[in-house]
C-alpha cells in the first residue's frame, strides 16, 4: 500500500497530505517493522548467521525494538508509529522479494527516497545498497527461487531460457556471497 499511495502521488487530489491513510499506513508499517525486528531477533536466537553491510545495525535495532504482543492499537499510537519510523538507521524493514532486509538509513539508501522519508521504497530495492542484510533463510529462499526459474527456463524459447538462467545464477552467487561471508550475532557484537 505504501508503494501505491506514495506521498508524492497521492498527497494532492482528495488527500490531506501526511493525514488520512497515511497515518494508518505508517502504524501498519512501524507493527510490521517491529515483527520484522522480533524475527530477526528469533532467527539470529536459534543460530541463523547474518551478512551484508548494515549486519551489525540491523543486530541492534533487533535487539532493542520492542515486540508487538497483539494488544488493541489506540488512535494514539498513529503519532507514536511516525516517531517510531523517524528513527533513521535502526527501523528494519522486510523485502521477501529482493530476499533481505533493509536497515533503513537515509543516507545510505539506494532506493531514491524522498528526503523526508522514513521509508525506504521497497520496489526500487538495490542489492548492493549500504542498508541491506541478509540472514541464512535468505539465502535458502534464493536457492529456492534460483531452481524454480531453472524449471521456468527449461520450457522457455532459448534467448528467454538464457535471461532466465542469469537470473537463476545471480541468485545463486547472491546466496554464496552471504554463505562466505556470514557471521553469527555473537561475532558480529
Amino acid at each position: 500500500m505504501r508503494t501505491v499511495l506514495d506521498a508524492r502521488t497521492s498527497s494532492a487530489y482528495g488527500s490531506r497530505s501526511r493525514g488520512g491513510v497515511h497515518s494508518v499506513l505508517d502504524v501498519e508499517t512501524a507493527l510490521a517493522a517491529a515483527d520484522t525486528a522480533a524475527h530477526l531477533r528469533d532467527r539470529l536466537a536459534d543460530g541463523e548467521k547474518i551478512s551484508g553491510p548494515a549486519a551489525r545495525r540491523a543486530i541492534t535495532a533487533a535487539a532493542s525494538t520492542p515486540r508487538f504482543e497483539g494488544r488493541i492499537v489506540p488512535r494514539t499510537f498513529a503519532k507514536k508509529a511516525a516517531k517510531f519510523l523517524a528513527r533513521d538507521g535502526v527501523v528494519l524493514y522486510d523485502n521477501p522479494d529482493a530476499f533481505l532486509i533493509c536497515a533503513f538509513k537515509h543516507e545510505n539508501a539506494l532506493c531514491d527516497p524522498e528526503p523526508d522519508a522514513t521509508a525506504p521504497r521497497q520496489y526500487a530495492c538495490q542489492t548492493d545498497c549500504g542498508n541491506t542484510v541478509r540472514t541464512d533463510r535468505h539465502a535458502r529462499d534464493m536457492r529456492e527461487r534460483a531452481d524454480e526459474i531453472d524449471q521456468l527456463a527449461a520450457a522457455a524459447p532459448e534467448r528467454i531460457a538464457r535471461r532466465l538462467r542469469r537470473n537463476a545464477d545471480s541468485l545463486r552467487v547472491a546466496a554464496d556471497a552471504h554463505d562466505a561471508t556470514a557471521q553469527s550475532a555473537e561475532d558480529l557484537a
